[in-house]
């Protein structure tokens, strides 16, 4: 099976405008989060998505692939779903957001295996145990419960679960924002609109689950996030990389 890597990337950000092309470390962030995903040994081929000739620009002249796609695309899985129909040969998408800096391919490696094993695979996710209240509190983090096959019960912004008297938990799942799909599965999302707890919680996973898609939840140690949505996040991504 053809595995394919794809990165959305769009110029407009509210809180970080053009994020896609800030410097780190000497390299544009679109450019390091690419480098990332190429060490992923499990995907066939990487692809960033984009509707800004700046970005894409950037991306080819740097040799990396790189479609333009409609600037309609209101998701990045929209964007997926649109460039599936001139990816005839691929079987399994990823999709991987272009802000994670420090994309861990391992994770990526981890979450293409345990996709392909199994038999009823449509959708699939990652996510890590948090235990520190600070992160279970907050409602910019996506969390999950699962069943006892690792398939997702649900995604909210609030902790769950919780306990009986509303305490939170000693631990807890975290989503990461990864996610891979089959075509069959992304083919069905591509048609589906928004769906009544999608627009309550503001998950675009949930309208999976509530048109009964299955979601695979893949549980990875030694998580290592850094989101660069704000100019704080850009300053903690350019001393990592050294400037």
């Amino acid at each position: 099976m053809k595995v394919t890597g794809c990165i959305p990337s769009r110029y407009a950000s509210t809180r970080l405008p053009g994020k896609p092309l800030c410097d780190i470390g000497g390299k544009p962030m679109v450019i390091r989060v690419v480098e990332q995903a190429m060490q992923a040994k499990s995907l066939d081929e990487v692809v960033v998505l984009t509707d800004d000739e700046r970005i894409f620009e950037t991306v080819n002249d740097a040799g990396y692939k790189v479609v333009m796609t409609s600037k309609h695309c209101a998701s990045g899985t929209d964007r997926i779903a649109e460039y599936m129909q001139q990816a005839s040969s691929t079987d399994i998408f990823v999709n991987m957001q272009g802000d994670e800096v420090l994309l861990n391919p391992e994770h990526i490696d981890q979450l293409v295996g345990e996709f392909i094993e199994d038999d009823d695979a449509e959708m699939g996710t990652l996510a890590h145990w948090e235990s520190r209240a600070e992160v279970l509190k907050d409602p910019t983090t996506a969390k999950v419960v699962t069943r006892q096959d690792n398939k997702a019960l649900y995604f909210s912004r609030n902790c769950i679960p919780v306990l009986q008297n509303g305490d939170l938990p000693e631990k807890a799942l975290v989503q990461i924002g990864v996610y891979i799909y089959t075509r069959g599965a992304l083919e069905k999302l591509s048609h589906f609109g928004q769906a009544p707890l999608e627009r309550t919680e503001k998950l675009e996973q949930l309208r999976a689950l509530e048109h009964g898609i299955n979601i695979g939840i893949t549980i990875v140690d030694d998580y290592q996030s850094l989101s660069v949505d704000t100019e704080e996040d850009l300053v903690k991504a350019q001393g990592i990389f050294g400037g």
